[in-house]
Order: structure tokens, then C-alpha cells, then sequence
């Protein structure tokens, strides 16, 4: 017996009614993830890129925790890592961008730093 047949031989002749467990928090992961792929791109933003990668596999975790293995569950788990590492990355380029730029201009403007 096929899926189709069952489903078709099932009083009302749908699908179950009823959410899978976990499905809601595979759905939030996947939000949280995608949001935290779009915050690493704008620089100064990856700091929530990071926040949000964090929670994001968080509730990737309680998704499989809570029996739901599906796909949404795997691609909120891959895009909040991969936001966290993007976001870790751009982050620490802004620092080190930030003290090469504080470097250099105290090195050429440094005499007029001891009035």
C-alpha cells in the first residue's frame, strides 16, 4: 500500500491534522539564519549576525531535540553556522581594519597627540 492510498483510505481523506513537534522551532532556526546570512554583509552589522547565528542553531538544536528531522530543520542549522562563522569573520576584519586605521593615524598625527 503506497502513501497515497492510505492517505485516501483515512477518515476525511487528508493528510493528519496537527503540527510535527519541533517543526516551529525548525522554522524559527531557519528565520534566525537567513537573517543572520543577510546582517554579515553590511559590516557593522555582524555583531547581530553573530547574536542571531548563536540562537539560531539554539533552536536548530531544540527542533532535533524535539524529534523534527525534516530539511527546514538542516537548513536553519547550516545557515545560522554559516552566518556565525561570516559574521565572527567580518567582525574581526572590522577590529583588526579599525586598529591599522588607529596605528597609522597615530603614527603620522602622533606629535600633536601630547599637548
Amino acid at each position: 500500500m503506497n502513501n497515497n492510498q492510505w492517505y485516501s483510505d483515512r477518515p476525511g481523506g487528508g493528510r493528519p491534522q496537527g503540527e510535527q513537534p519541533g517543526r516551529s522551532d525548525a522554522v524559527t532556526s531557519l528565520v534566525l539564519g537567513v537573517a543572520s546570512l543577510l546582517l554579515w554583509c553590511f559590516g557593522y552589522t555582524a555583531i547581530g549576525s553573530v547574536v542571531l547565528g548563536i540562537i539560531g542553531l539554539v533552536y536548530a538544536r531544540k527542533a532535533r531535540e524535539a524529534g523534527f528531522e525534516g530539511s527546514l530543520r538542516t537548513a536553519g542549522h547550516v545557515c545560522s553556522l554559516i552566518g556565525l562563522i561570516g559574521g565572527c569573520f567580518v567582525l574581526l576584519m572590522l577590529v583588526l581594519f579599525g586598529a591599522a586605521i588607529i596605528a597609522l593615524l597615530s603614527g603620522m598625527f602622533g606629535h600633536f597627540m601630547y599637548f
